[in-house]
């Protein structure tokens, strides 16, 4: 980090910037940990910063006991947004952790998604993923059929066929392991990375919590307040199927990736 920025920063935390470590170069930010106190997130491309996810996040965290993002919205010294917060402690939540861990943890991330998932979308400008979204990115998917098998083109126009996303609900959009945190002295859940927060289907959130272990997410949904889990379960399923695409739309159709997407549907 320059020179520039440093100052920049220091004027925010109020300490000199003595150590700063990449944590994560996504398809949309830059994270950094910064006197492994605080997270600076950066948008790519200039992209600004929804005001409405820092009110937001004010909102869930007199709701909830879960650690959550206090952020500031700061300007960087090319005139960009940037999101500053303090950093939050914790370990990526593991199948490997005790069962005492996993038990405690599924309580406070079904309570924290029953919250979440329940607050009004009317007071709040986020972006919205419906029926449209879905339909607008199978057109974008299907610019790269030239380079995927038949099979893999058929099971594709079936899969999108199927999908029946409802919007109807605040969503994390992201809620992988990465991003939720367990800190041991404190026995406290910690929920990071709001970047792909949307008003969408509450299922999405229920993907990256399968990825940690199908246990994990039956415990998850024992703590989650809302009707209709086996359909949730069901679009979970689906909606899970959708990540090699993204990444298709966003690196190319690279041999691995092309037979990911086959694997899926074996």
């Amino acid at each position: 980090m320059d020179k520039t920025w440093a100052e920049w920063l220091e004027g925010y935390v109020q300490e000199p910037i003595r150590s700063v470590e990449t944590i994560d170069t996504g398809w949309d930010h830059d994270v950094y940990v910064l006197n492994d106190s605080w997270v600076l997130r950066v948008p790519k491309k200039g992209a600004a910063i929804n005001q409405d996810e820092k009110k937001l996040l004010r909102a869930l965290q007199v709701k909830t006991n879960i650690a959550l993002p206090a952020p500031t919205i700061c300007t960087t010294p090319e005139g960009n947004e940037a999101m500053l917060y303090p950093y939050i402690p914790g370990q990526p939540i593991s199948a490997n952790m005790s069962d005492v861990i996993l038990e405690t943890a599924a309580n406070q991330l079904g309570a924290f998604l029953s919250k979440l998932h329940q607050l009004d979308a009317s007071s709040y400008a986020l972006l919205k993923r419906d029926s449209t979204y879905y339909d607008l990115l199978l057109d974008r998917v299907r610019c790269f059929y030239p380079d995927l098998s038949d099979s893999a083109i058929y099971h594709t126009e079936r899969l999108f066929h199927e999908l029946q996303p409802i919007c109807t609900a605040f969503v994390h959009g992201d809620l992988r392991s990465e991003h939720i945190l367990w800190e041991e002295s404190t026995c406290q859940v910690g929920i990071i990375d709001f970047s792909d927060m949307h008003v969408g289907d509450p299922a999405i959130d229920f993907v990256g919590i399968g990825q940690i272990s199908t246990d994990f997410l039956n415990r998850v949904l024992c703590n989650y307040d809302a009707a209709g889990k086996e359909a949730i379960l069901q679009r979970a399923n689906q909606l899970a199927k959708l990540r090699p695409y993204f990444k298709l739309l966003e690196y190319g159709p690279g041999s691995n990736l092309a037979a990911e997407i086959e694997r899926q549907y074996i």
